[in-house]
């Protein structure tokens, strides 16, 4: 773990110590990549929780028309 910090601690000095535009040229790969990541895990994880709720919704109502004998 010690070699991670250390390793990072070089990053952010030789980072920090570039110009303001080399910086946003290194910086905004990274931070995009990480922000379309989060993106798909995101879209991943509500579509399955959407289609739970519709599938829990159906067999919610299948079971009341089920239960009342039907549409009358």
């Amino acid at each position: 773990m010690d070699g991670l910090l250390s390793w990072w601690d070089g990053v952010e000095l030789w980072l920090s110590g570039l110009p303001f535009v080399a910086q946003t040229a290194v910086v905004m790969p990274v931070v995009l990549a990480l922000a379309y990541g989060v993106a798909v895990l995101l879209d991943i994880v509500l579509g399955h929780g959407i289609r739970l709720r519709r599938q829990a919704r159906r067999s919610g109502a299948r079971a009341r028309t089920e239960t009342t004998g039907g549409d009358r």
